[in-house]
């Protein structure tokens, strides 16, 4: 009995395989373009002719058909989604995604711009070199309209950087594209190589934007302000191990450098009393033979004078 229980679900087991492969949706494998035709086609292996199907989108109803096929005309991006179609009494489709790039393409920096540099976004339809008015966004927020689809951000700061997308009417807005802003318009100028401690250092901080021999500037270390200057420079007499450390310097208005590494370095403890002992062996030893092969040397040479 168990047998053949076993047996008869085995068999309606493979039976609703073959429904589920009898039927199949072909659709774009890639992504379609927005404004553009898409057509749906339902097929069965069992029924060639005549075919009655219904289309689903995200497991919801959206139309029937009695020819097996279903078209999208002007692609949105609200069509994509997983689409599906039902033979009666054939089964279904496995479920297939559909889908959707912008039609609208926002052209943007791929790399950091240099702070200060002037940056253009453009706004084009996809595969279409006509100029059209369109609309720029950043964090979502309208912030500018390009009457010949271009919007230019004259000398370009860490402000301006963040999320841009564009939209032409009729044809749909952009994806989003970052603006990466390289600001290094300000430097610190300090050693490259580790100082010795008792040394003096001096750190300068210039600024691309201000030529002013007389720059007002904060000075950081380990983003603690430690000291201002109106001259651009900071003197650290007789440096210490204390003061190793991530500086940075400010100028108001024109923003902050990178952090520079100051690393100082002690003399050797071996070094002092080492030199100390070769003097005094010097002197004890070296020293006094020396003077003694000179005045030998000298006697000789005096007694062969007069020997002649």
């Amino acid at each position: 009995m168990w047998v053949m229980i076993t047996l008869l679900l085995l068999v309606a087991e493979e039976h609703g395989k073959e429904a589920d492969d009898s039927v199949i949706l072909e659709s774009p494998v890639l992504p379609v373009m927005v404004g553009e035709s898409v057509t749906l086609l339902c097929k069965n292996k069992l029924i060639s002719t005549n075919l009655t199907a219904d289309f689903y989108k995200d497991n919801v109803l959206i139309g029937s058909s009695n020819t097996g096929a279903m078209i999208i005309n002007n692609v949105s991006q609200s069509d994509a989604g997983r689409y599906k179609c039902r033979v009666s009494g054939a089964g279904e489709s496995p479920g297939n995604w559909l889908f959707v790039k912008a039609g609208v393409i926002l052209e943007c920096p791929a790399h950091p711009v240099k702070g200060g540099d002037s940056v253009t976004l453009r706004c084009r339809k996809h595969n279409d070199p006509t100029t059209r008015i369109a609309d720029f966004y950043r964090h979502g927020v309208h912030i500018n309209t390009g009457y010949n689809g271009e919007m230019i951000i004259h000398s370009a700061s860490k402000s301006d950087e963040g999320p841009y997308k564009c939209s032409i009417s009729g044809f749909g807005e952009s994806a989003e594209s970052w603006l990466a802003v390289k600001d290094d318009s300000v430097i610190l100028e300090s050693p490259v190589l580790p100082v010795m401690v008792g040394e003096s250092v001096t750190l300068h901080c210039r600024s691309h934007q201000t030529t002013s021999s007389n720059l007002s500037v904060d000075f950081y270390k380990n983003n603690v302000l430690i000291r201002s200057s109106n001259t651009g420079a900071m003197v650290i007499n007789n440096v210490s191990q204390s003061d190793a450390g991530r500086y940075k310097c400010r100028v108001s208005g024109a923003g902050e450098s990178p952090e520079n590494w100051l690393l100082v370095k002690e003399y050797p403890k071996e070094l002092i009393p080492l030199c100390s002992d070769q003097i005094l062996l010097y002197f004890i030893f070296k020293a006094p033979a020396t003077i003694l092969c000179s005045a030998l040397m000298f006697y000789v040479l005096r007694k062969w004078e007069f020997g002649k």
